[in-house]
C-alpha cells in the first residue's frame, strides 16, 4: 500500500575528512564516505519528488559499497580502528538497513523509507563515527570546513537543476562567507597547519579565486542566468577547490 510523507527527514552527514600527515592515506576512505554521504542525499531528495526508482538505487549503493569496504585492509590506509569486528559490525548494519530501505522503495512504502534514513543515521553512521572517527581525533576544523562547502556547493547544483536561484543565490554566498572567514591568517595556520607565511598566501590565493566566483554565481542567480551560474561553478571548481587540492593536499 502506497504511503505518503508529509516531511522530509533532513539528513545531514559528516563527511570523513583527511588528515594531513604523512603516515595514512585515507582517501580511499574518505571517497567511500563521501558517495554515502551523495547517496544518502540522493534518497532524501529521490523520496521528495517521488523517484522510488531512484530511492531503490541509491540505497543499492549504500549497501554494495559497505560490502567492498568490509573487504578492504584498512589498517593499510593508516585508519586503525580498536577492534576491525566492531568497524564490520557498522558496515553490516550499513548494508542490512540499506536493503531494506531498497525493499520499501520498490513497495513506495515511504514512511519506511523515512524510518529506515533515521535508522541508518542513528544506528550505522553515527554511531560508528563517534567510536572510531573521533577516537582518533580525525573531526578536525579543516574538515568541517571542507564538509561544509560541499554541502553549499551541493546547494548551488540542486538549485540550478531545479531553477531555483535563491537557492543557487543561498549555496553562493554561503562559500563566499566560508572563504572569507578561511582566509584570515590565524585560521589558515591553525586549521590547515600551513605554518609558512609564503604557503598561507598562496593558499589565500587560491580561496579569493573561489570567493569572486562564488560572487559571480550570485549576481548571475539574481538575473537567472544559467549558463553564466555554470560557467562560474566549474572556474569555481577548477581555480579554487582542485586546484588548492592539487598543491596542499
Amino acid at each position: 500500500m502506497k504511503a505518503h510523507c508529509t516531511k522530509l527527514l533532513p539528513v545531514l552527514v559528516i563527511a570523513l575528512g583527511i588528515p594531513l600527515t604523512g603516515t595514512a592515506d585515507l582517501r580511499p576512505l574518505s571517497r567511500a564516505m563521501l558517495g554515502n554521504l551523495q547517496a544518502t542525499n540522493s534518497i532524501g531528495e529521490s523520496l521528495a519528488v517521488g523517484d522510488y526508482g531512484a530511492v531503490a538505487a541509491a540505497a543499492e549503493d549504500l549497501r554494495n559499497r559497505a560490502r567492498k569496504i568490509r573487504g578492504w585492509k584498512v589498517d593499510d590506509l593508516g585508519f586503525n580502528p580498536a577492534g576491525k569486528a566492531e568497524f564490520d559490525a557498522y558496515l553490516k548494519l550499513q548494508e542490512e538497513i540499506s536493503d531494506k530501505i531498497m525493499r520499501s522503495a520498490r513497495r513506495e512504502d515511504s514512511r519506511s523509507i523515512v524510518d529506515g534514513l533515521g535508522e541508518l543515521m542513528t544506528k550505522a553512521c553515527l554511531s560508528c563515527h563517534k567510536n572510531f572517527r573521533d577516537r582518533q581525533g580525525m573531526l578536525k576544523s579543516s574538515t568541517l570546513f571542507m564538509t561544509s562547502f560541499v554541502s553549499s556547493w551541493r546547494e548551488m547544483n540542486r538549485g540550478l537543476l531545479l531553477n531555483d536561484y535563491s537557492l543557487v543565490a543561498r549555496g553562493a554566498r554561503s562559500l563566499g562567507s566560508m572563504g572569507r572567514v578561511m582566509s584570515w591568517d590565524p585560521i589558515i595556520e591553525s586549521s590547515f597547519g600551513l605554518s609558512k607565511a609564503a604557503n598561507r598566501e598562496k593558499f589565500r590565493k587560491y580561496l579569493h579565486k573561489l570567493i569572486g566566483h562564488a560572487d559571480k554565481v550570485e549576481e548571475a542567480a539574481t538575473r537567472g542566468e544559467s549558463q553564466l551560474i555554470q560557467q562560474s561553478i566549474t572556474a569555481m571548481w577548477n581555480d579554487g577547490c582542485i586546484a588548492c587540492h592539487g598543491e596542499f593536499r
